[in-house]
């Protein structure tokens, strides 16, 4: 993970690649996040291992922190060519492809062995989910492993969901509110981008966010305590609009899907000691909230309702993927 995480900040430099020499193709990328954030790097390592396998062929520009776009205008940027490339989650293109919410059910997806299971090419669900996605006209180049979700809170330290009565929680999906609301609490959609100012102001009491985006946001300015829940698997996707990916010769969409599969392998390897970084930077500037085990178990029971309704409103590609999420249990 030290070795990749070095890869992707010495890719860092080059976000905003110029033109020194005469180039064939330059797509932009757009992403939510800072330029230091993990997503970013990481979208930054493909673009450089694409552009020296094509030998510059086809290069870059990099557009990070919503310069261009927020995440939850991700996926009609792209489809609307207004961004070449655009890094969106899961459970915001989950708004269009409901079967994407199957990463927020509750603990689902909470070990390593799950996920090789559910997100590897060639797997059901990934397989399942990757042929969603084209049918609305997009294409993931790859999937960006994100990690384990958690919850930061603003002033008030949070064991059990008995003790989330009343607070308000930013949201960013309809699975991850229905979580927030199975425990008493109310929800708040904001974009990545604005739950800074949303705890700072206390529009929110706390926030469902990843690990990487607690220390890359800076949230620990805003907010004292993380609670490790670790309740839902998020992933994210370089999407790009099937006419733009149809437009690449398949030499290059060759290299697009090798530098993809390759990193998908790295990032996966190294998103839970991503998680262990994270706690590790956030000492002495939050308080961080290791659950026990008996304290899961209440989340886990207060929150089972979430997977119940998921597969009582499913739809045929839904319920399938359901049905494979709960042989791997």
């Amino acid at each position: 993970m030290k070795h990749l995480l070095s890869s992707v900040l010495a890719a860092a430099v080059t976000l905003s690649a110029g033109a020194a020499a005469a180039q064939d193709r330059s797509l932009r990328i757009a992403t939510s996040v800072p330029q230091d954030h993990y997503l970013t790097l990481s979208i930054a390592e493909f673009a450089d291992r694409v552009t020296e396998r094509t030998d510059g062929q086809v290069t870059f520009d990099i557009y990070p922190a919503q310069s261009l776009v927020t995440d939850q205008q991700m996926d009609q940027a792209v489809a609307s060519g207004v961004v070449d490339i655009g890094v969106g989650s899961a459970s915001i293109l989950a708004g269009t492809i409901p079967a994407l919410n199957i990463f927020a059910v509750p603990f689902y997806f909470d070990t390593r062995e799950k996920l090789d299971n559910s997100v590897t090419v060639g797997t059901p669900i990934r397989d399942t989910l990757d042929a969603e996605i084209r049918k609305t006209g997009l294409n993931a180049a790859f999937w960006i492993p994100f990690g384990s979700i958690t919850m930061v809170m603003r002033d008030k330290p949070v064991r059990l969901p008995s003790e989330m009565e009343g607070l308000k929680i930013r949201s960013f999906g309809a699975t991850v509110s229905q979580f927030i609301e199975t425990v008493g609490a109310a929800p708040v959609v904001t974009s990545g981008g604005e739950q800074f100012l949303a705890l700072q102001r206390g529009i929110v009491d706390g926030g469902m966010t990843g690990w990487s985006s607690v220390t890359g946001r800076r949230l620990y300015d805003v907010a004292d305590y993380v609670v490790a829940t670790d309740h839902m698997y998020e992933t994210h996707f370089a999407l790009m609009s099937q006419t733009m990916w149809e437009s690449l010769s398949p030499e290059v969409q060759e290299v697009f899907q090798s530098v993809g599969k390759e990193l998908e392998a790295e990032l996966l390897d190294g998103v839970i000691q991503l998680a262990q970084d994270a706690k590790d930077e956030l000492e002495g500037k939050m308080e961080i909230i290791e659950l026990t085990e008996d304290e899961k178990l209440a989340w886990k029971d207060a929150t089972r309702p979430v997977a119940e309704d998921f597969l009582a409103n499913a739809n045929d590609v839904a319920r399938t993927v359901f049905d494979e999420a709960e042989k791997i249990q």
